[in-house]
């Protein structure tokens, strides 16, 4: 038999799981600051950008517009779970002021104004960059599978933070248009890697679509608890049984040893 050694010892080269998926936000890396006042500022920051290009309104009334867009995008997301590009709303709020969409440029350059602002509070994990360089180590395959609205800001997060030699695969729903806990998301993220879901393992902090969403597709799941008591979570831990929980991700390579 072949083995592959690594810092978890040696391991059979045939072990059951193969690769191992990753979310982003709250699971790689976590948020320094008080989220809703840093995303009110961001909206603020979008105003202003559109201001210098000449679009004319009140500031005030279209942050206010904007935030009651991005609303309703997030209760319809969660119920079809489509990825609207963030995009999609920036051109209809811009539209109820009597403005046709924006020029390509314009609309990227004003964005970027607006994740950077929010980009800068985004920090990782103090265990993320040794967890995946171990696993790497040992033989898995990595990936990243993110829920986001706009695909170049999980890009400047990903390379800011030093995480895109680590990642084989990467998928980000506004690029997919499907969201997790969509399990067609899942299936695409395995399809790249030609596996199949019991070669593959989810992790991530969000009980509804990382680990309902990844076991749904057949995958094995493994909580990451650094939002526990976040609502979302609060409501859908009775249902839930991950196969697996961890409090950190430096936990991570010893939970994947039972599924081997």
């Amino acid at each position: 038999m072949n083995f592959i050694e690594g810092n978890l010892g040696i391991l059979p080269a045939s072990y059951t799981t193969q690769a191992v998926f990753f979310d982003l936000g709250f699971t790689l890396i976590h948020f320094q600051g008080d989220y809703p006042s840093v995303l009110l500022d961001s909206y603020y920051s979008l105003a202003r950008a559109l201001k210098r290009e000449g679009y004319l309104f009140e500031v005030d009334e279209f942050v206010r517009r904007f935030k009651n867009a991005l609303a309703d995008y997030h209760q319809s997301r969660d119920i079809d779970l489509i990825e609207r590009p963030v995009e999609t709303y920036l051109t209809r709020v811009l539209n109820t002021f009597g403005h046709i969409e924006p020029p390509e440029s314009v609309t990227r350059n004003a964005l970027a104004e607006m994740y950077q602002t929010t980009e800068a509070y985004w920090q990782l994990m103090p265990d993320t960059l040794a967890t995946l360089r171990q696993l790497q180590r040992t033989g898995y395959r990595l990936g990243l599978i993110s829920n986001a609205a706009n695909a170049d800001n999980v890009n400047r997060l990903i390379d800011r933070c030093g995480l895109r030699g680590f990642f084989e695969v990467l998928l980000i729903s506004a690029v997919e248009k499907i969201r997790k806990p969509d399990r067609r998301i899942y299936a695409r993220a395995l399809n790249l890697l030609h596996l199949t879901p019991d070669r593959a393992v989810m992790v991530g902090d969000t009980l509804t679509a990382d680990i309902i969403g990844a076991q749904n597709a057949g995958l094995r799941a493994v909580w990451v608890t650094s939002r526990a008591s976040h609502p979302e979570n609060l409501r859908a831990r009775p249902h839930v049984n991950p196969d697996a929980v961890i409090d950190q991700l430096s936990e991570l390579p010893y939970a994947l040893q039972q599924f081997h």
